[in-house]
């Protein structure tokens, strides 16, 4: 049977993606689990894979093509078959779709593609002043483009003089558009605020957690060739609490609370132009070694742009650390659906009391953010204490 290719979805603000390459050509045969195209979003770029082993037909959306999510693109056959007779689906760049009522201006009728009006609309370039190169004197893309570049060249026109003893306006503002990836995080941050947060706050010393980083170092690196970090021990040691506290690895779900079997813990990476959220799966399963691999691989490839789908999507507990900025505290913002996030801050040496005298301590500072439609205060300390007892005492962690 015929097995459409369908432009998948990775979250729930994707709409659209782009055709960057397809990496086989019309007639290729293809095998099951195999690279087939590469698509785009505003997010992240990403490999799109065969389903079944077959001859890939039919390819109805080209690099560059932007395409809506659900979309078919392509076919892969077994032998003998033969692609359903379906059209081309409506692409975002592409100007053979179904031409636009023309605009008028006076008595005269200007015909444009739709792309190309809404290009001309962005730039403030006025159709009727423009000669279309294409079929009957039709306004292109490109004829728009080459107006926007020929305004760039243009000289200026001259400023005129300011009125006697009247000093030039400076200009105290500018506007600067939100990228796709802005845009996207803005919609999710509005989102997040659906859910009622609170926080609850704890200091941690880490002289031992230090400690057992520095003894593990050279085991974790002989294997792996990966330099363990306080982030692969925090990950471990937050998937264990969250199996002792399983109503914080949950969900709001309406009339009802969706309490995770998996503990699938997010975390967030600092990309160009924005955040990503890498998913280290089953991380209540994996060895620290494990972790520390998973860790290193995902953070490389979000800054490469290369994670799968899978791998940006489906946590049920996120960990956001901002101690490599030099940041002490701060609260983080909830990813939904999830109903809580930790938040770390960097270690740093602090004054504190320790049997009645005044020692220092290399001190770190977590902040639960909390949904409380789920959680109440009690159920978020009982959780920050947990980790707190097990980052204090690694050991008793690392044995149990």
């Amino acid at each position: 049977m015929a097995v459409a290719i369908i432009l998948p979805k990775l979250d729930e603000a994707m709409r659209t993606g782009r055709i960057v390459r397809w990496l086989k050509n019309d007639g290729d045969r293809v095998e099951k689990g195999e690279a087939i195209v590469i698509i785009e979003t505003e997010k992240v770029t990403f490999e799109v894979e065969a389903e079944q082993s077959g001859t890939l037909s039919k390819i109805m959306a080209q690099a560059g093509d932007e395409v809506s999510v659900g979309t078919t693109i392509a076919y892969i056959l077994n032998p003998g078959e033969q692609a359903p007779e379906v059209s081309a689906p409506p692409t975002g760049n592409r100007e053979t779709q179904a031409e636009a009522p023309p605009v008028t201006k006076g008595d005269k009728a200007i015909k444009a593609s739709p792309l190309a009006k809404k290009i001309a609309e962005e730039n403030n370039i006025d159709l009727s002043l423009l000669t279309g190169t294409g079929p009957e004197g039709r306004i292109t893309k490109e004829d728009i483009l080459q107006a926007v570049e020929e305004r760039k060249t243009a000289p200026a026109p001259p400023t005129p003089p300011a009125p006697a003893r009247e000093k030039p306006e400076l200009a105290e503002e500018e506007l600067v558009p939100l990228s796709s990836m802005r845009k996207v995080i803005a919609k999710r941050m509005t989102e997040s605020f659906e859910a009622p947060h609170f926080y609850v706050t704890v200091e941690v010393d880490t002289q031992e957690l230090r400690k057992t980083r520095e003894q593990l170092i050279p085991l974790v690196e002989s294997k792996t060739g990966i330099r363990l970090t306080i982030t692969d021990l925090i990950i471990k040691m937050v998937a264990k609490v969250l199996e002792e506290n399983p109503l914080v690895n949950s969900s709001f779900a309406g009339e009802a609370v969706k309490l995770f079997k998996r503990v699938d813990i997010g975390l967030v990476t600092s990309v160009e132009g924005g955040l990503l959220a890498p998913v280290i799966r089953q991380a209540n399963k994996k060895s620290l070694t494990e972790i520390a691999q998973a860790r290193a691989e995902l953070v490389q490839k979000t800054r490469d742009h290369k994670l799968s789908m899978e791998e940006m999507r489906g946590s049920t507990f996120t960990i956001s650390n901002m101690g490599m900025f030099e940041v002490d505290q701060f609260s983080a913002i909830i990813q939904p659906p999830e109903a809580a996030i930790l938040a770390m801050g960097r270690i740093a040496d602090r004054a504190v009391v320790r049997n009645g005298e005044i020692v220092i301590r290399p001190m770190m500072t977590l902040t639960l953010s909390i949904d409380h439609r789920v959680l109440d205060a009690v159920m978020g300390a009982n959780f920050l204490k947990s980790l707190k007892d097990y980052l204090e005492n690694p050991v008793t962690m690392l044995v149990g």
